[in-house]
């Protein structure tokens, strides 16, 4: 790709800088509707060593108001980083609505690194190319503007930048061993970075090769290419995506209407005998999770006052405070709402060897939002497939992901509501939106599928 790629010639002096001038104005311009059409906008900026990455987003961003965006810089993975899943970095880092984010390197460095020095396997390298091309579609299916750029320069340019990089005593300390590795074993890398474009070239997120020649050359060849997607994004910003199939083998679940409520009661004494067996069994499964860094996802969804929050507290009295962290989900905040509806689950994971217990989840999606119009039909209906995929990441990076549906008939549920109600230390616990879904008859769509 790198080899077969068309580099536009560059322009005359006066013309370039004519031409760059009229870019420039025109992203300064354009940045006020991005933040009306509250348009999200990822630029990935990667390439060699020397290739002026740092600088090419320094010399954009000067065209930006400086509250309308961020830059996020990625090194090779921190101990925190590596205890989470892969992608949970760059998720992390995802633009509010209306607001740009620069990535100054991102997934494909992380994975092309793991490629060169022998670390990721054919089968991993398959793994993390299926994962980023969900990433990458996900993004794009949810409103956000992906622009990924390879700022490419010769061997020789290269070698040239680094020799004189080192000759300076205040900036040798930009070269490091990695950029003068990469240039001895050039054309290796080459292939690598080839292969790994050629993956993930697609036509709604395609890879844009930048000629890094020069430094305003450079610039001019992003802001063109940015000015332009821009505008065409804005143009589609309300168009909706078409859905696409669920691949997932899916287990065929019974209707909440059909799962039969009578069970077994057990007397206090039975009940405390068994508690206190299983809770014991859960505190010595913990340490075991500890010890081998296996990550726990224990997911609640169900009817208000089902009980989840008590089933979570006698979840909890089993395990190390240390190790365990409970998430009350309720609607999302500003900042949550205005990125990616997976965001603010992505940023709640736990590291290897912990516990997360999410007190409603991203079902949340099919099923309030669904049902109070939070969101379009369109986005319910893909969140099937988007949920589907967020969960195999998960089972991808070693979790055990638990979910748990607490279920009660509608008399218990207003039996329960009551009491609440007429109890002054539980009325806390009820509010109108609690009476308002009582009395509705619609059952929550969704589950099972």
């Amino acid at each position: 790709m790198l080899k077969s790629a068309y580099l536009n010639e560059k322009p005359e002096k006066e013309e370039l800088k004519a031409r760059l001038k009229e870019q420039q104005d025109i992203l300064f311009a354009i940045q006020q509707k991005i933040k009306e059409k509250k348009l999200p906008v990822a630029v990935l900026v990667e390439g060699w060593g020397t290739a002026g990455k740092g600088t090419l987003i320094g010399r954009v961003i000067n065209n930006i108001d400086p509250r309308f965006y961020k830059t996020a810089t990625f090194g090779a993975p921190t101990d925190l980083e590596k205890r989470m899943p892969f992608l949970w970095r760059y998720f992390s880092a995802l633009p509010e609505a209306g607001k740009f984010c620069f990535y100054n390197t991102g997934w494909m460095n992380e994975v092309v690194k793991g490629r060169i020095d022998g670390s990721m396997s054919d089968a991993l390298y398959e793994q993390r190319i299926a994962s980023i091309r969900r990433f990458e579609r996900q993004l794009l299916d949810n409103g956000y503007l992906l622009l990924k750029f390879f700022m490419h320069i010769s061997e020789d340019e290269q070698k040239k930048r680094i020799d004189k990089l080192k000759g300076d005593v205040d900036t040798k300390w930009r070269i490091s061993d990695s950029d003068i590795w990469q240039n001895k074993h050039y054309k290796e890398c080459e292939k690598i970075y080839e292969q790994y474009m050629e993956d993930t070239d697609t036509s709604s997120a395609p890879w844009y090769i930048i000629d890094a020649k020069s430094e305003k050359w450079s610039e001019l060849q992003v802001l063109e290419r940015l000015n332009e997607g821009i505008d065409i994004a804005l143009q589609n910003h309300s168009l909706a995506v078409p859905l696409i199939q669920n691949v997932f083998p899916l287990k065929k679940m019974p209707k909440l209407q059909d799962i039969p409520l009578e069970g077994k009661e057990l007397t206090e004494e039975e009940y405390r005998e068994k508690l206190d067996k299983l809770q014991g069994r859960l505190e010595e499964l913990h340490n075991r999770l500890y010890r081998k860094r296996v990550p726990l996802i224990i997911a609640y969804e169900g009817w208000d006052a089902a009980g989840k929050g008590g089933n979570i507290k006698r979840v909890t009295e089993a395990l190390d405070p240390r190790g365990y962290e409970v998430h009350p989900i309720a609607s999302p905040e500003p900042h949550e709402k205005a990125r990616h509806y997976l965001w603010r689950f992505w940023t709640r994971l736990p590291k290897n060897g912990h516990v997360a217990i999410f007190d409603r989840t991203w079902y949340g999606r099919v099923m309030v939002e669904r049902i109070e119009g939070f969101c379009s039909e369109n986005d319910w209906k893909r969140a099937y497939n988007e949920i589907n995929e967020f969960e195999k990441e998960l089972d991808d990076w070693g979790a055990v992901i638990i979910k748990f549906w607490v279920q009660i008939d509608k008399d218990t549920q207003l039996e329960r509501f009551t009491e609440r109600q007429n109890t002054p230390e539980k009325q806390w616990k009820i509010t109108e939106e609690d009476w308002r879904h009582q009395v509705c008859t619609v059952a929550y769509p969704g589950i099972g599928r």
